[in-house]
């Protein structure tokens, strides 16, 4: 079982950190000063093969906050605007699953 961490940015992409680095910007130790003064949003996924015939995925999103220097100063759920679309969902689930071999995930 793993879990990835992604910020869906504003020019509409897709940023994967690891999980030392979503530590750390949730500490505030490390800053993002290209997210200076933004609200962005936040999607974890956690991904569980270990059973081996089964695929087990679960996802949470958020809405994260920074202050002038980049750092993360607040989270919490994203407003009305903000919802992650089920395309983006998706998109970034597809992304998290990308290097298991022979995932065939059937989505519920």
């Amino acid at each position: 079982m793993h879990t990835k961490h992604f910020v869906l940015t504003l020019d509409g992409g897709i940023r994967e950190f690891t999980p030392e680095q979503a530590a750390m910007v949730a500490a505030g130790t490390n800053i993002l000063p290209e997210f200076a003064d933004r609200r962005v949003r936040y999607l974890q996924v956690t991904v569980d093969n270990e059973s081996g015939n089964e695929l087990k995925i679960q996802t949470a999103g958020a809405a994260i906050e920074f202050d002038h220097g980049g750092k993360m100063t607040q989270a919490g759920p994203p407003s009305a605007e903000e919802q992650i679309s089920r395309f983006e969902h998706d998109a970034v689930v597809q992304w998290a699953i990308k290097d298991i071999p022979n995932a065939a995930p059937t989505f519920h």
